[in-house]
């Protein structure tokens, strides 16, 4: 395998993990892929670079699918709890850099963090939290939050009272509680100055707190 991209070793296919495979594959990672359930198997290996039937509680089995060489192993198991703590112990155990694991719920998470996952997840819950925050603030749906943090990014145009004015003479960082990283202009993008004026046809990208977003976004 290129080491210069990325190998991603998914453990669990069910809808969660194939839907993983898919997508990482479409970014152009290398995808190992693991089920002990064959039909997963045979569903999922037109998607990935290598896909096997395996154990994913037998360490000898994980270390023989490749474990040793990803650089991110995520725990896609999702019906049993004991088998997702095993795989993801047997991942850190075999020097995985980075495991990401599939919590059912909160005692699931906290025990996968005591055997080492680097992060946890909950597909179903944050999916539903998604679409709520979606539906009460659509402009969200031009935003991403950023990995482990507060912060969320997005390119939205300028409300009237930012047209002609600097982001000095608007005191950006201050007003909105948000900071302007680039603007397009007419499909060129750049980084602003304080004197930089923002003009109608701008579309700006900002970072900020959801909270302080909602105030100006939605006005």
């Amino acid at each position: 395998m290129k080491k210069e991209e990325k190998v991603v070793l998914v453990v669990g296919l069910g809808r969660f993990g194939q839907s993983l495979c898919k997508t990482l594959s479409e970014f152009h990672n290398q995808v190992i892929a693991v089920d002990n359930d064959s039909e997963c198997v045979e569903e999922t290996a037109g998607l990935v670079d290598f896909c096997v039937q395996a154990d994913a509680t037998d360490a000898e089995a994980l270390a023989k699918c490749g474990a040793k060489e990803a650089d991110i192993a995520v725990v896609a198991i999702g019906e049993s709890v004991e088998a997702s703590i095993l795989a993801t112990t047997i991942l850190k155990d075999l020097g995985v850099p980075y495991v990401i694991a599939r919590a059912e719920n909160d005692i699931h998470a906290r025990v996968l963090a005591r055997v080492g996952a680097n992060r946890v997840i909950f597909p179903e819950r944050d999916m539903g939290e998604r679409l709520a925050q979606l539906l009460v603030h659509p402009w969200m749906s031009h935003f991403a939050q950023v990995p482990g943090s507060l912060f969320y990014v997005g390119e939205i145009r300028p409300i009237p009272e930012m047209l002609g004015k600097t982001l000095a003479e608007l005191d950006f960082r201050v007003r909105f509680n948000a900071v302007v990283l680039t603007i397009n202009r007419g499909g060129k993008r750049f980084i602003p100055r304080a004197e930089t004026t923002i003009e109608a046809g701008d579309m700006i990208l900002v970072a900020g707190h959801r909270e302080d977003l909602t105030k100006w976004v939605e006005e």
